[in-house]
């Protein structure tokens, strides 16, 4: 708990949000929602320690969503080993009895190696790849908001909504959205919405075949 809830000193801020965050999660506190607050750990770490500055956040959760796989490994890596020095026994019904027949410092020095690498690369992958296409996404998301606000008068919040699920749709508004806000929007606000997609979508494509 003291180490959590300090600035790292001695070790890189990363190695210490890695070690907190999979410390937690093999914890286990809580029935729900030990997940999230491990990855929020990992800011708190990162933020105390002075790497993220005014309370900037990397997209980890986006980058470690696409790595379950290479999660569960780093989890499963130290926990697989440690249950080997439990003996479970079955006694009724939703009741076991849990005997640990392991030294305590298989748990005191535990080894968090593949964890704090796996919280390097998520956090390398997140700066490099998750937040340039988030940024990307906003800057497409911006343009055809003005685009189509300068020609039509729709809700605000309807036009967000529609502009977002276009750009998700690669340049289309699907027919259940479609039918969804048909008495809200306009047919030609729709196609004009996809237009307007199409093409800021096409300008970033070129501007990225440019740059490579």
């Amino acid at each position: 708990m003291q180490f959590a809830n300090e600035a790292p000193t001695q070790i890189d801020p990363l190695v210490a949000a890695g070690i907190i965050s999979f410390g937690f999660v093999f914890l286990h506190p809580f029935m729900d929602g030990n997940g999230r607050l491990s990855r929020f750990l990992i800011h708190q770490a990162l933020c105390r320690a002075g790497a993220l500055e005014n309370g900037l956040l990397l997209p980890m959760s986006v980058a470690m969503k696409r790595e379950e796989r290479q999660y569960l490994e780093s989890l499963q890596g130290y926990s697989r080993p440690a249950r080997e020095f439990w003996e479970v026994q079955w006694i009724d019904f939703g009741k076991l009895t849990f005997d640990f027949r392991g030294d305590a410092a298989i748990y005191r020095y535990w080894d968090a190696t593949a964890c704090v690498i796996f919280t390097m690369e998520m956090a390398q992958h997140a700066l490099e790849v998750e937040l340039r296409e988030e940024a990307a996404f906003l800057e497409c998301y911006d343009a055809v908001y003005k685009a189509v606000d300068e020609q039509f008068d729709i809700r605000g919040s309807d036009l967000a909504n529609l502009v977002m699920m276009c750009l998700t749709n690669d340049g289309f508004v699907s027919k259940h959205r479609r039918k969804q806000y048909q008495y809200s929007v306009p047919t030609e606000v729709f196609d004009y919405i996809e237009q307007a997609t199409q093409q800021v979508l096409a300008e970033q494509r070129t501007t990225r075949e440019d740059r490579s």
